[in-house]
């Protein structure tokens, strides 16, 4: 080997580790007696492997184990797309099966709960905590830097343009599909041309069957549940709303107080509290057809409205 061969030793330098073995490559190579081949096989090393160095970035070491590699993303989204699809199958199987229950006389009472336990259905309080780390997220985000919501439109639309909605508790207020309208639930995902929402069961399905129930409510719903709600409404579960042509409406919580002290927040208190208020926002579905990912690089402008149903 001569000196004319530093190229090729700096070439094998990004593809093996040790220099004795790259010494031993191009001795075999060049001797009289080794395999003499005309090319050099270069190989590829794994960088992910521990014996490799820590990636430096901006100065500063990162250990791979706080890196989220894209394989992992890649496998997390498919995760959660075999995930609904299995909810989706599921649910079409436990409908068709309380409709056969339904048309079944003989049958006087079936228990949906142990039915859903059966086919494992998601259930709608599994997200509900969810929810409270959307609303978290999204006082976070409509807030000044000294903790203070300006309610004015230059200030919040923006704001909401590049928010992100999975966790929030959304209402279909209008659509071409009427058999979506009224339909509420907590997004699951926020994909790009849908929303894919779990929504609760029963008289709690849409906005407008919720009741202030009593003592004599509660007898009276749990009677005639079965008969006055459809098979889809008892189950509940997932479900997927187009986002084209389909007004959204969801509500932020907020403190009444002007000073907006977050210590004086009540986490789990609900709608109706003297502390408490919500604002109510309507969104364009249309408008919001871009990954969530891709949004934050998004400008709010101005647009007719012209297309909403």
């Amino acid at each position: 080997m001569t000196s004319t061969n530093e190229l090729e030793k700096k070439l094998l330098t990004r593809c093996y580790d040790s220099n004795n073995e790259i010494l031993q490559i191009l001795n075999s190579r060049y001797s009289t007696e080794g395999e003499q081949k005309p090319t050099i096989l270069f190989k590829h090393i794994d960088k992910s492997s521990p014996n490799t160095k820590k990636r430096k970035l901006d100065d500063s070491t990162i250990d791979d184990e706080n890196v989220i590699s894209p394989e992992r993303k890649r496998n997390t989204r498919k995760e959660l797309k075999t995930y609904i699809n299995d909810q989706l199958n599921n649910q079409r199987k436990l409908i068709k099966k309380i409709k056969s229950l339904q048309r079944d006389k003989t049958i006087k009472q079936i228990d949906i709960s142990s039915l859903l336990d059966k086919y494992n259905i998601s259930k709608f309080e599994k997200f509900i905590k969810m929810n409270e780390m959307w609303q978290s997220y999204i006082k976070d985000l409509l807030s000044t830097p000294q903790g203070k919501f300006q309610l004015n439109s230059q200030f919040i639309l923006p704001k909401l343009v590049n928010a992100d909605f999975n966790g929030c508790l959304i209402t279909v207020l209008k659509s071409r599909n009427t058999n979506v309208v009224g339909i509420r639930g907590i997004v699951v995902w926020d994909s790009q041309h849908s929303f894919i929402i779990c929504t609760p069961r029963g008289f709690q399905s849409k906005e407008w069957l919720q009741k202030k129930e009593n003592e004599n409510d509660k007898e009276i719903n749990s009677k005639n549940e079965l008969s006055s709600c459809s098979a889809a409404e008892l189950v509940g579960g997932f479900k997927i709303i187009p986002k084209k042509y389909t007004l959204f409406g969801f509500e932020i919580i907020i403190p009444k107080s002007k000073e907006n002290n977050e210590n004086a927040i009540n986490e789990n208190a609900t709608h109706g509290t003297d502390d408490l208020e919500s604002l109510q926002f309507t969104i364009l579905g249309s408008r919001f057809e871009v990954r969530s990912i891709d949004r934050s690089s998004k400008k709010f402008k101005n647009h007719s409205i012209d297309d909403i149903l």
